[in-house]
């Protein structure tokens, strides 16, 4: 059995430019130090630019 942990997967989606939700990253995050949505400026292939992305549901 899995043990339920501190550390959760989460989606990062864009959530500006033209494609808006087309941008997806998969990360971990520590939900006992960040009870908050993590919002990163990553990088978007269709844009080819540096853009907001947020954590998803």
């Amino acid at each position: 059995m899995a043990k339920e942990g501190s550390r959760v997967k989460i989606k990062l989606v864009s959530i500006e430019g033209p494609h808006k939700g087309k941008s997806v990253y998969v990360t971990y995050k520590n939900r006992v130090n960040t009870k908050e949505r993590i919002e990163l400026k990553k990088y978007c292939r269709w844009t080819r630019q540096h853009i907001l992305h947020r954590e998803s549901k």
